[in-house]
């Protein structure tokens, strides 16, 4: 895979009074819309909120986010003034994904590989759109996740959850369901394992 962070500098260039500009692609970037996708959800804010300063459908970030469209060059600059984001925080987040893509090793859904990662796929609708139906899930087996990362819940009662880990306290694990957009609470005693979603997509 080319490395995000130098795919980025050749694609944006300084303009005045933007600060960013995106060459045209064909094709979507899995890595960028994955960056830009994250930054969003670790600002808190939803996409239907987006629609006054980006100037577009929630429908249409959707798509950019979970690259089934391309970006368009002129929306990234007003998408990060959205999110109260910046250029520098953008790259931080595509080297965090470039690295975990060079990390990953596919393995069947289910099955463990030797660097005890497991892949998953997303069966509902409670994750979307940070994870849509049908998208796959990497999860490092034995990991414990941090503030607000995906994390994959193993159930006593036999349940499977995708989930953002917010805290474990007073006897309680809180974990972010996006849709809808609730915090949940479980028993530490209804929990059997927790394990950190290292990627996602696809």
């Amino acid at each position: 895979m080319i490395n995000a962070r130098l795919t980025l500098q050749q694609d944006f260039q300084p303009v005045p009074g933007d600060g960013l500009r995106m060459s045209r692609r064909t094709q979507p970037d899995k890595a960028f819309a994955a960056a830009m996708k994250m930054l969003r959800l670790r600002s808190g804010r939803a996409l239907k909120e987006l629609e006054p300063d980006v100037g577009v459908s929630q429908q249409a970030m959707n798509r950019w986010e979970n690259a089934t469209a391309v970006w368009p060059a002129e929306r990234i600059s007003l998408y990060l003034q959205a999110i109260g984001k910046t250029r520098s925080d953008l790259d931080d987040e595509l080297d965090r994904v470039s690295k975990a893509d060079s990390d990953n090793v596919i393995s069947l859904p289910g099955r463990q590989n030797s660097s005890a990662e497991e892949v998953y796929e997303v069966s509902d609708e409670s994750m979307a759109p940070w994870a849509e139906p049908g998208e796959r899930v990497w999860v490092q087996r034995g990991v414990h996740p941090k503030r607000l990362e995906g994390c994959y819940i193993e159930m006593k009662d036999g349940r499977r959850l995708i989930r953002l880990y917010e805290r474990g306290a007073d006897g309680y694990y809180f974990f972010r369901r996006i849709n809808p957009d609730i915090t949940e609470r479980f028993d530490h005693d209804e929990v059997a394992a927790i394990h950190r979603v290292k990627y996602r997509g696809g």
